[in-house]
């Protein structure tokens, strides 16, 4: 695809998180005019605000593994677990269960690593690329990654994981203890091994990635619009243009074509399109510790709780878990303790009184895999979303094939 075979066409993007962003940014370099819009400011709000900063191509085996749906039940029933499914959220949740437990299989759960490598083997080119046009290399860092257990059981389960991605081509290193600490010295000493995996990037600020994005987007030309969108149309006029968008404040805008990436916020336009998707929002918890008096070099993802650790530019965030509790309750502010006290064992030295909290909704696919296509109900609109833990690594990937399908 060369760049600006997209001038002139007008296009509005429905949300201004990562994806929604990056493909925002991809639109405006191939020439479109871009309308971005968002209930909140760029990078304000939602997983784009608080996630983990990863850019992580290796992360190729989905949610869905075999066994998953037995072992599933003992971690509801564990206190200290990183799952969580609020006893009124189950029958909500029924159908997204019922497909998550179909992808556990076998068959199913190999095809999906089939799947999520292809998306994920240009990730790390198609974030250099883009970042690099829009300004923001300087937010990447090529640290690496470690991934850590606490038993030798632990360690030994999750071999098959590793293999796995080394079969894609991702390097895995197997650690002992020793080597762990040598690394990350302020690490607590509680850890059987792990594994360094060095194609693993992580930025300094995801906040900061998305807001940039979008700046890079208005100094192009680009509008933001800080609007809820309630109905996407089809234009009813026969010389109009192609998508018609509501919004809540009563406005109408019409456009050339749309992206509606707008992650758990984008069910309800799925729904009035005619083409409803299984989107559940996997609400995560995390803490920025912004005054940390230690060093961590690189992310560091405990195997055993559930959690990452990542160095930012203003400090440590230490977070993760999976809560399926819906998009309007409160967070759980138990959550918030609990990271607070599993901080506090992985990393004695840590200095936990500055930090502020953050509890985000991922779009949770039940097979861990993006929804890109166009739509069903209007040609003229494509689908970005779901891309549950993975919107900061695959966004600048989806852009490329958002495009694409323009």
């Amino acid at each position: 695809m060369t760049e600006n075979n997209l001038a002139g066409r007008h296009i509005a993007v429905v949300g201004a998180g990562i994806v929604g962003a990056s493909c925002a940014a991809q639109l405006c370099l191939q020439g479109a005019k871009v309308t971005i819009i968002d209930r909140a400011l760029p990078g304000m709000a939602g997983p784009s605000r608080g996630n983990a900063a990863h850019i992580a191509a290796p992360e190729i085996i989905p949610m869905a593994t075999p066994g998953i749906v037995l072992s599933a039940f003992g971690m509801l029933l564990d206190k200290s677990s990183p799952l969580k499914i609020p006893l009124s959220q189950w029958p909500f949740l029924l159908p997204w269960l019922m497909r998550f437990a179909l992808n556990s299989a076998k068959a199913s759960h190999h095809a999906n690593i089939e799947k999520l490598a292809a998306i994920n083997s240009s990730v790390f080119s198609d974030v250099e690329q883009l970042f690099a046009k829009v300004g923001l290399s300087e937010q990447l860092q090529r640290d690496g990654a470690l991934y850590l257990y606490e038993s030798e059981s632990s360690l030994a389960n999750a071999a098959d994981e590793f293999a796995i991605r080394a079969q894609y081509g991702y390097q895995t290193e197997r650690l002992s203890a020793e080597q762990i600490y040598a690394l990350e010295p302020n690490l607590a000493k509680i850890f059987a091994g792990g594994y360094r995996l060095p194609q693993w990037m992580t930025v300094s600020d995801p906040k900061k990635v998305v807001s940039s994005l979008v700046t890079f987007c208005v100094e192009q030309g680009a509008e933001f619009v800080c609007e809820e969108v309630l109905q996407m149309d089809k234009t009813s006029q026969a010389d109009a243009k192609n998508v018609t968008l509501h919004y809540k404040n009563g406005g109408v805008q019409h456009f050339d074509k749309a992206v509606l990436s707008a992650g758990v916020f984008s069910k309800e336009l799925l729904k009035k399109l005619g083409t409803p998707k299984i989107v559940a929002a996997e609400r995560g918890y995390n803490l920025t510790y912004t005054d940390p008096q230690m060093n961590l070099a690189r992310a560091v993802l405990f195997g055993d709780r559930g959690v990452v650790a990542t160095p930012l530019d203003h400090g440590i965030r230490v977070g993760g878990w999976a809560e399926f509790g819906g998009i309007n309750r409160r967070p759980n502010e138990k959550h918030f303790a609990a990271i607070d006290n599993i901080a506090g064992q992985l990393f004695p030295q840590l200095q936990r009184q500055q930090h502020y909290r953050w509890m985000g909704h991922r779009p949770s696919t039940p097979d861990s895999l993006p929804i890109i296509e166009r739509s069903a109900a209007n040609e003229h609109i494509v689908y970005a979303l779901g891309h549950g833990h993975l919107g900061l690594t695959q966004g600048p990937t989806t852009a490329k094939m958002v495009a694409s399908l323009m």
